[in-house]
C-alpha cells in the first residue's frame, strides 16, 4: 500500500506540475498539460491499477482549458449525462453499505414531535424516506429500507392485514418513488429531461434550479397524500400505534464510524459543488461561470476519486470491482445513453419529425390555452409512466413536448419548466407493477399491501400530481427558470 501511495503522489506531481511548465521547445502550456497527464496516467496504470486511476486521467483532462469537462466526457462516454449517472451511482453505493439508512430513519421517527401521536409518527417516517431518496437511487433505497421497515412494524406491533400497515407500505413506496423526481442527484429521469432540454435549446438547467422546483412540489404532494390517507382512507387501527415504542430501535444501530463520516463528508462536498455555484452567481459571476462549466458530472467524479484514494483500516473506502458489479445500474446507463441520443435524433431539424409532430398536433393544440396544454402533457406523462418504463416515458413525452412547445411564439411558454415537470412526473409511478418494477413488486409481494390498493391509491396520487404540477409546479418552475 505504501508503494501505491508513493506512485500515486509521483503521478499527481507529474500531472499537476506539467500545468506550470512554460512554453518550451515549441510546446504550448496545453501541450505540456497533456504530456503530464499522459505520463502520470501511464505511471498509475503500470504501478497501481488500470481501473480507478483512469478517473484521475479524466479529471485532469477536464481541467485543461483546451478541452474542458464537456468535451472530455463527450469524448469518453458520448455525453456528460451518461458520465454523471455513472459516477453518481458509484458514489452513492458505499453509502448504501453503511448504517446511514437506519440511523437517519431512527433520528426522524424518535424525535419528540414524532412521538406525540400516530399521525405525527407517520409524517416523520414518510419524511425520512423522502429525504434519503433525494440522493439515493429509489430501487436501492427501497430494497435497503424494507428489512428495517419490517423491524419498525415489529416494534410497533403493526399487524399484516390491517389498514395502518397497508397505508405505511403504500406511502413508503410512493414517497421513495416521488423523491427520485424531486432532485436530479443520481436519478435517471430528471437527468434525461434536463439533458433533452439542453440538447434542443442550448440552455442548461442546473441542480439548484431543479431542486428549487422539485423539492417544494414534492413536499406539497406528500402533504396532500397524508391528508388523503387521513380523510379518505381512515385506517381504523392507527391509534393502536404507540410511537414511543420506536425508542427501542435507538440502541440497534452503532454510532457512525470513520468510514461513514468520510463517505458523508464526500457526499456533502459533491452536493455543495452542485448547488453552490447558483448561490454565488450574482456575487462572484466569474467563479460561477468557471465551476458551472465543469458540468454536473465533475463533482461525483471528484467524489469517487476521493473515496478511491482514502482508506479506512488499511482498505480503500471504495472498491472498484464491487462498485462496478453491484453499485452501478448498467441497464439504466446503457438505456440513458441510447435514449439521450434517440431524443436528440427525434428533435433533429434535419430529420423532420419535429415539424411533422408540430403540424400533426397543431389542430389539437391550436385552440388550447397554455394551462390546458400543460395539463395535457402532465396527464400523458403520469398516465404513461404508471404503465411503462419511466425512461421511455421521459424520452417520448420530452421529445413531443419540445417539438410542440419550441414552435410556439418566444416567451409564450417556459419550455424549461415543462421539461422539469416531465422529469418529475416520471416518478409518480405506483399504480401498477410496471410503473416502478422494483419498488411496486416488492411492496405488493411483501404481503403488507395489495395490487388493488396500490392501483386505487396510486391513482389518487397520480390525479393529485397532475393537478399540482399544472397549477403549482409550472408557475414555480417558470419563476425559477426566469430568476436564476
Amino acid at each position: 500500500m505504501k508503494k501505491d501511495n508513493f506512485f500515486l503522489v509521483l503521478s499527481l506531481a507529474l500531472i499537476i506540475g506539467s500545468r506550470f511548465m512554460p512554453e518550451l521547445w515549441g510546446l504550448t502550456p496545453n501541450a505540456w498539460g497533456v504530456i503530464g497527464v499522459f505520463f502520470g496516467s501511464l505511471l498509475m496504470w503500470i504501478t497501481i491499477s488500470i481501473d480507478w486511476p483512469s478517473m484521475i486521467t479524466l479529471l485532469a483532462l477536464g481541467f485543461l482549458p483546451v478541452f474542458g469537462f464537456g468535451k472530455t466526457f463527450a469524448g469518453a462516454f458520448g455525453n456528460s449525462t451518461v458520465a454523471f449517472l455513472l459516477f453518481t451511482f458509484a458514489l452513492v453505493y458505499p453509502l448504501s453499505k453503511t448504517n446511514f439508512v437506519r440511523r437517519c430513519t431512527i433520528a426522524f421517527i424518535t424525535n419528540a414531535v414524532a412521538r406525540r401521536g400516530a399521525w405525527h409518527f407517520v409524517c416523520f417516517l414518510f419524511a425520512a424516506v423522502t429525504f434519503m431518496g433525494l440522493f439515493i437511487s429509489p430501487s436501492v433505497l427501497f430494497v435497503a429500507f424494507m428489512p428495517f421497515l419490517e423491524d419498525i412494524f415489529s416494534v410497533l406491533e403493526v399487524k399484516k392485514g390491517g389498514k395502518t400497515g397497508n397505508m405505511i407500505m403504500m406511502g413508503t413506496a410512493m414517497c421513495i418513488s416521488l423523491s427520485s423526481g424531486m432532485t436530479a442527484i443520481g436519478h435517471v429521469w430528471p437527468t434525461m429531461a434536463i439533458g433533452y432540454y439542453a440538447a434542443a435549446t442550448g440552455h442548461d438547467i442546473n441542480q439548484f434550479q431543479f431542486m428549487a422546483f422539485g423539492i417544494p412540489t414534492g413536499i406539497l404532494l406528500i402533504v396532500l397524500l397524508i391528508l388523503v390517507f387521513r380523510i379518505f382512507y381512515r385506517p381504523d387501527d392507527i391509534h393502536g400505534i404507540d410511537p414511543s415504542k420506536a425508542m427501542a430501535l435507538r440502541g440497534t444501530v452503532p454510532p457512525a464510524d470513520r468510514r461513514e463520516k468520510i463517505i458523508l463528508s464526500t457526499m456533502g462536498l459533491v452536493v455543495l459543488l452542485w448547488v453552490g455555484p447558483s448561490l454565488i452567481r450574482g456575487t462572484f459571476p466569474g467563479l460561477y461561470k468557471t465551476i458551472n462549466s465543469y458540468t454536473t458530472a465533475m463533482p461525483p467524479l471528484l467524489g469517487c476519486i476521493i473515496l478511491y484514494i482514502l482508506k479506512d483500516k488499511g482498505e480503500r473506502i471504495m472498491n472498484f470491482r464491487e462498485v462496478t458489479s453491484k453499485g452501478i445500474l448498467w441497464g439504466s446507463i446503457l438505456m440513458t445513453g441510447a435514449a439521450t441520443w434517440l431524443g436528440s435524433c427525434l428533435t433533429n431539424k434535419d430529420v423532420g419529425i419535429s415539424e411533422w409532430l408540430t403540424a400533426t398536433l397543431q389542430p389539437l393544440t391550436a385552440n388550447m390555452s397554455l394551462t390546458a396544454m400543460i395539463l395535457f402533457f402532465m396527464t400523458w406523462a403520469i398516465l404513461e409512466t404508471n404503465f411503462s418504463s419511466n425512461i421511455v416515458t421521459t424520452t417520448v413525452v420530452s421529445a413531443v413536448a419540445l417539438s410542440v412547445l419550441t414552435a410556439m411564439p418566444a416567451g409564450s411558454v417556459s419550455v424549461g419548466a415543462v421539461l422539469m415537470m416531465v422529469g418529475f412526473s416520471a416518478a409518480v409511478c405506483n399504480m401498477t407493477p410496471a410503473g416502478q418494477s422494483t419498488i411496486n413488486t416488492v411492496a405488493i409481494g411483501s404481503g403488507w399491501t395489495t395490487a388493488k390498493d396500490m392501483f386505487i391509491w396510486g391513482g389518487f396520487f397520480a390525479v393529485m400530481a397532475v393537478l399540482v404540477l399544472t397549477f403549482v409546479g409550472y408557475p414555480l418552475g417558470e419563476m425559477i427558470i426566469g430568476m436564476i
